[in-house]
């Protein structure tokens, strides 16, 4: 019995020992001072858009003796995942689907470790599939060299394709409309949002805003108007037995909501439940709009003309 309790002891005594030791052996690490900081990368990008980031806001503590070390930068972004060491990177957006990201970290032996992660979306023709307009005629908008496919339904040509059309500053801020999220690769692939008083004038010359009686005559049923496409890889009009969708017309709508206006500065909301488009009653801008869930077309008789964003399709005069 004592020899038993004298080899417990011994195996204790050997645990407790080894256990000491390595937390002798676990290197102690310090923290660098500050926030890295690399610059931004916008919500949404183009194949092509060149970038470049560079390294600041990490600094050795006060307390490091040794203030002549070397903070180590490297960078790799998720395409080709290769670390470069630099202190300045630079970007060619590819030419992918969906998210782009570009990681950067500060590296110091004997310091942990500071990284910042940033991401954006890619966006061009390859993000709708599903959607395809090529067999349809286009027009050219001369103000800005920009081409629409058309449709031709009940006798009249619609252009197949939401208005992008806009005007900005010196300084290039958006003074008559605005792309989805206020950023310029969106243009095109979503195109743009405009508050009443903009669409009265906002199609090109021998295009206008269409009437609700020609918005009507297209028969009322949402599912005629909606294209079942995709972006970047999710569907769009997210399933509901209530509502067929045909693109009867070749008008390819897309849920790409509306926007709320204050101030002049847009808030996008509805993306994938709404599509909002300026009509004509009598003259006065109103909205006919489709909600995933409706079968219906749906006309909204008393839009502010200030505070709403809605899309454009514009019919030949």
């Amino acid at each position: 019995m004592k020899y038993s309790k004298l080899i417990f002891a011994f195996a204790f005594s050997f645990v407790l020992a080894s256990a000491c030791k390595k937390d002798e052996s676990t290197p102690s690490y310090k923290s660098l001072s500050g926030t890295l900081e690399i610059g931004t990368l916008p919500l949404y990008v183009n194949p092509g858009d060149k970038f470049s980031f560079t390294s600041s806001g990490v600094s050795l503590p006060e307390s490091e003796s040794d203030q002549s070390l070397e903070i180590i930068y490297t960078y790799k972004n998720s395409v080709d995942n290769l670390k470069d060491t630099t202190d300045t990177y630079s970007v060619i957006i590819p030419d992918i689907v969906g998210e782009y990201s570009v990681t950067a970290t500060a590296e110091l032996k004997g310091y942990y470790t500071k990284t910042v992660n940033l991401s954006t979306t890619v966006v061009s023709e390859k993000s709708l599939s599903a959607y395809d307009l090529s067999a349809l005629s286009q027009i050219q908008d001369a103000r800005d060299g920009k081409s629409y496919r058309k449709s031709l339904v009940n006798g009249k040509w619609w252009m197949a394709q939401n208005l992008a059309y806009f005007e900005k500053d010196e300084e290039a801020n958006y003074t008559f409309g605005s792309p989805y999220a206020s950023i310029k690769a969106t243009e095109d692939v979503f195109g743009g949002y405009y508050c009443g008083e903009e669409a009265l004038s906002a199609c090109p010359e021998g295009w206008r805003l269409p009437t609700v009686e020609e918005w009507d005559a297209l028969g009322g049923l949402a599912g005629d108007l909606m294209s079942d496409s995709y972006y970047n890889g999710d569907r769009l009009w997210e399933f509901w037995p209530e509502v067929k969708k045909t693109n009867k017309y070749n008008l390819f709508v897309l849920p790409f909501g509306y926007a709320t206006i204050v101030d002049g500065v847009y808030s996008f909301v509805g993306f994938n439940d709404y599509a909002f488009f300026w009509a004509l009653k009598d003259g006065v801008p109103v909205c006919k709009y489709i909600f995933v869930q409706t079968p219906e077309l749906l006309t909204w008789e008393n839009p502010s003309l200030q505070d709403l964003g809605a899309q454009i399709r514009c019919v030949m005069e």
